[in-house]
């Protein structure tokens, strides 16, 4: 599981090669993919109808799907209008980052305690990619390996609540970053490093990985502040 992990796709579905799909299942990440990477934008209006066509599958698993995003927030139901992709205000991304801010630091404090020395080690090649992408210049694929860093660590953590609580708050994290890229001047200011992370994981110092984590977090919302 560790080596394949890295290599998935941002909202895309992990399953044995043998393991049926439901088609609202396939439908909710084929739709969740398309709303992260910005194909339905922020804003766009959803058609049932549209989108079953788009997909090629039928409107009823699509609606399941649809009604499973306005509930993880991807999509706004809107009385009297529909629903609609939903916006990346200022007020919304606050309250993005307040939710990594309760979520995230703890995970780190986990992972010291639960996974293996050799887990850390790919953890740890996985978060030296991170940083090597961010000293490129290469900001979309910088977005794209981070987010899969930090899924990966909250697969580590082992926890059926919070693992999928924590890939869910990276793919919000990851649209609203990508957005930022294409409205808005990002620059290398905006990409930090993992070295303290990686340094308090190699000696599992829970409070050290708490206080890394909460240090990225806090910095990154001053950053998107900046930006606003």
């Amino acid at each position: 599981m560790p080596g394949k992990s890295h290599s998935r796709s941002p909202g895309e579905v992990l399953l044995r090669p043998d393991a049926p799909i439901r088609a609202s299942e396939a439908a909710y990440h084929e739709l969740r993919a398309r709303i992260v990477d910005l194909t339905l934008p922020p804003g766009e209006m959803v058609n049932e109808l549209q989108l079953s066509k788009a997909l090629g599958i039928g409107r009823m698993p699509v609606r399941e799907a649809v009604a499973r995003l306005a509930l993880e927030r991807f999509i706004w139901v809107i009385p009297r209008r529909g629903m609609v992709v939903a916006s990346l205000s200022l007020n919304e991304v606050l309250s993005l980052m307040e939710a990594r801010l309760a979520v995230e630091p703890g995970l780190a404090r986990e992972l010291c305690g639960k996974a293996s020395d050799d887990e850390l080690d790919k953890l740890d090649d996985l978060f030296k990619a991170v940083d090597e992408a961010g000293d490129t210049g290469d900001y979309l694929h910088f977005l794209t390996i981070d987010h899969q860093a930090h899924v990966r660590l909250a697969e580590l953590v082992r926890n059926p609540f919070l693992g999928p609580l924590a890939e869910s708050l990276s793919l919000h994290n990851l649209r609203f970053w990508r957005y930022c890229h294409r409205e808005r001047v990002v620059t290398v200011q905006h990409i930090q490093r993992h070295d303290a992370l990686l340094r308090a994981l190699r000696e599992r110092d829970s409070e050290a990985a708490e206080r890394a984590v909460r240090t990225l977090l806090e910095t990154a919302r001053a950053s998107l502040q900046g930006l606003f």
